[in-house]
């Protein structure tokens, strides 16, 4: 009978070992499984926050510099870095156009940074202020002196709300919401 007993004793200690162990096993890669799932975490948060503190200061300067272009565009600032004395009408237009689109072009690579919204807000200045400026030229433009021709533009942009202030209105307001 002892020995019966002993040998229950003995089996209910090897079965609660046993089941202590797997308990333990589960217990030890849950935890396991917890910390790895942590450390991705925390390797995650480094890289968005290191892809933010490279990124943030690389969107601001492309939206500064699509702010500075739709200034650049401006008939008044357009016509004063454009303007030469010896020019016709016609040079001076196509002088004004050619500088349009060489700083569009150099600003291409900023759209990566901005909305698809606020890119073709800029693409619609663009081309705004070109169709102005072709159109007012005559067949004839021996007939309209570039200080004539400035002044139309001016009147005609005047006119009412440009595609450039509204593609300004909407960059700054863009990035007010990015950056709050």
């Amino acid at each position: 009978m002892e020995t019966v007993a002993f040998l229950l004793i003995a089996i209910v200690f090897v079965v609660a070992l046993i089941i202590f162990g797997y308990y333990m096993l589960h217990q030890t890669k849950e935890f396991v499984t917890n910390e790895q799932k942590k450390t991705i975490l925390e390797i995650q948060k480094i890289s968005e926050a290191e892809t933010k503190r490279v990124v943030t200061p690389i969107q601001l300067q492309a939206y500064e510099r699509l702010v500075l272009f739709l200034e650049r565009m401006k008939p008044d600032n357009l016509v004063l870095r454009c303007y030469q004395p010896d020019m016709n009408t016609r040079l001076l237009r196509d002088v004004m156009i050619q500088n349009i689109r060489d700083e569009y072009e150099h600003n291409l690579s900023q759209q990566l940074y901005v909305s698809s919204q606020a890119w073709v807000y800029i693409k619609n200045a663009k081309e705004e202020i070109i169709n102005v400026l072709n159109s007012l030229v005559p067949r004839d433009d021996e007939q309209l002196t570039p200080t004539q021709y400035a002044g139309m533009l001016f009147e005609k942009m005047a006119e009412g709300k440009s595609q450039t202030e509204m593609a300004q209105e909407y960059l700054k307001k863009e990035i007010q919401e990015r950056f709050k």
